[in-house]
């Protein structure tokens, strides 16, 4: 071992081994150290052991709570610093939850943007007040009282606190939400049209 055994494992530009906290809908979950370029479905399949309940693969939320949602089709995305934030996500805290059919991916952007909202500093305007509308557009979808131009409308937000935020947290909260619209529009159209494909929004 030493550092010349630690960077032989890898890949190219991320090297040796990442630590995960693995959680979700997978047979067994824990603590996991992966070389670095294993793919997301082989963590969910080989060492999570597949999805419990044999439910269907939707997603995967990677990186913490500013982590963004990787769907199953792009599953095969090496777990690298420049694939994950190729594909909306990032390597963050280690977080990896995954996720099946039951959950509503509109939901799970309200979630994860509680907390950061909630940890927002308040120093910046765009992190303090951003997040903060973000979450009251949020909640409206989950309520069943979004309208169509609430999406585009979310979105623009959610990349103006991206780009205006001034620290880590402020710029990667909007994670959960810019990945799930561009990977899972079509969830969001169907809470405006009244209805949760997950059945998972209990006011839908």
């Amino acid at each position: 071992w030493g550092p010349r055994a630690f960077a032989a494992m890898g890949t190219e530009k991320s090297k040796g081994t990442k630590v995960f906290a693995l959680a979700g809908k997978i047979r067994r979950g824990g603590l996991i150290e992966v070389h670095m370029g294993v793919t997301l479905r082989q963590i969910v399949m080989d060492i999570g052991g597949g999805m419990a309940g044999d439910r269907k693969f939707k997603a995967v939320q990677v990186g913490g709570p500013s982590g963004g949602c990787v769907p199953e089709r792009l599953a095969d995305t090496p777990v690298d610093y420049d694939a994950l934030t190729a594909v909306g996500a990032m390597m963050g805290s280690g977080g990896l939850v995954v996720l099946d059919e039951d959950d509503c991916m509109v939901d799970i952007a309200r979630y994860f943007l509680a907390f950061t909202q909630d940890q927002s500093c308040g120093k910046c305007t765009f992190c303090r007040v951003g997040t903060h509308h973000m979450l009251e557009i949020l909640n409206r979808f989950v309520l069943g009282q979004a309208v169509a131009a609430d999406i585009d409308a979310l979105a623009d937000l959610a990349r103006s606190v991206k780009q205006g935020s001034l620290c880590g947290l402020g710029k990667t909260a909007p994670n959960p939400v810019l990945s799930t619209i561009e990977y899972f529009r079509d969830e969001y159209e169907a809470h405006v049209a009244g209805r949760c494909p997950a059945r998972s929004c209990k006011a839908l």
